[in-house]
Formats: structure tokens, sequence, C-alpha cells
């Protein structure tokens, strides 16, 4: 099968943004309002809540880890290609290479809507994070091994 994109085929827009976040705890207080009012404004509808739902405790996660490892400031970075149903997220240090910061976690989400029979449908996300959380230690009795 041979793809020809045309030139009369306007691409879709990305959403994205970047948000500093407050040191400390206020910084993980504040993810779940950055998440919330970045998705509504991007027109997700009905889809907003549950991807905050998924997405916000992640980032606080992932930010709280950030903020215990070392202090310093972070920014949120969020980007959704619509078309294709994903969402990112990353936290970021500022500075760095040419100002493009480091990255300190990264969070991708796939979501839509499944169909049921006789409903609707089901609103499903699959999440992926980067570097994953930490967990409870596997040695080779967690492992089945001796």
């Amino acid at each position: 099968m041979t793809v020809i994109p045309t030139h009369d085929t306007p691409r879709p827009a990305l959403h994205s943004g970047r948000w500093p976040l407050p040191s400390g705890r206020a910084a993980a207080a504040s993810v779940r309002g950055i998440v919330q009012g970045a998705l509504h404004v991007w027109g997700l509808g009905p889809a907003a809540a549950n991807l905050t739902d998924r997405l916000a405790p992640l980032i606080q996660d992932a930010v709280a880890r950030a903020g215990a490892l070392r202090g310093g400031s972070l920014v949120l970075r969020l980007e959704l290609h619509e078309p294709v149903r994903l969402l990112l997220g990353e936290i970021l240090r500022p500075g760095g290479e040419a100002e493009r910061g480091r990255n300190v976690a990264a969070i991708a989400v796939t979501y839509g809507r499944r169909p049921v029979r006789g409903d609707a449908g089901a609103w499903y996300a699959h999440v992926f994070v980067w570097p994953p959380a930490p967990g409870p230690a596997r040695g080779a009795e967690a492992l089945g091994g001796r």
C-alpha cells in the first residue's frame, strides 16, 4: 500500500504548553489544575476528566520523586497529538543544552473510546511512564528462583 500525501489537506494543530512549577510540595499540588485546564482549553470534552484523573497522579509522583532527589525548579510540558489520541507529558529541569532542559520523567497516554454493545462505549487510557516508578525489590525469591 502506498500513501500519497495531499497538499490540500490541512495538518491538525498541535497543542502544547509549558508551565513552570513552584518548588517543593506546591509543585505537585499545582499539577492537577494545570493538566485539567490545558485539556479543557484544547477541547477534549468528556475525555478531559478521565485523562486528568489518569495523568495528574503520575505527574505528581514524578515531580515528588524529582524534588526528593534534588531540589530546584521544574517545568511541566504537555503535548497533545489529537488525531492519533496521544497525550505526552514531560517533567524537565530548566536550562542545560540550548535551554532545552533535562528530562526528569516522561509519560505517554494513548486514549480513546472502546465500543460496547448497546452503549455509547467506554473510555480507555493506556499509560507508559519513564523512568518507571520504583517498586518492591525483585530478588531471586520474588521471581521464583533460589
